[in-house]
């Protein structure tokens, strides 16, 4: 094999669909934070007490949390069952803007680590995507 088709190969394999669908990989430190992460936000949540502007409570998920490398930033991808059509996305992420300097100062104190991560929240639209898909494909199979 020339050097030119083993970069040919090793750009191919680099570019490969397939990568897009294996997990990702998480060293043990970065899964550990991650969970404790999750279990401090859950209880934040729980405690706090989130409204719309109708005053009705929230209840909010956290669905997923992406860590980067070196575990100073986390993405947490939060989801809501809404019961009534007139909530979005929008005013879940306005309650909790609101309620953000608690939040993080609640979130802090519960975190047993020597740096606590930037939080960063964002609405994760893949289960509503997947309602919307089922029920699509209900709707063809009638």
């Amino acid at each position: 094999m020339t050097r030119l088709n083993f970069l040919q190969e090793k750009i191919m394999r680099k570019n490969s669909d397939i990568d897009l669908f294996k997990p990702e990989k998480k060293s043990p430190r970065i899964h550990k934070v991650t969970q404790l992460i999750k279990k401090a936000l859950g209880e934040v949540f729980l405690q706090l007490d989130f409204t719309d502007q109708n005053g009705e409570s929230l209840i909010i998920f956290i669905d997923n949390i992406k860590m980067s490398k070196d575990a100073k930033i986390a993405t947490i991808y939060i989801t809501s069952f809404i019961q009534n059509e007139s909530l979005d996305s929008e005013s879940i992420k306005e309650s909790i803007n609101k309620n953000l300097v608690r939040i993080k100062r609640d979130f802090a104190s519960r975190m047993q680590l020597r740096y606590t991560p930037k939080l960063k929240f964002r609405f994760d639209v893949t289960g509503e995507k997947s309602f919307e898909l089922d029920r699509t494909i209900g709707d063809l199979n009638r």
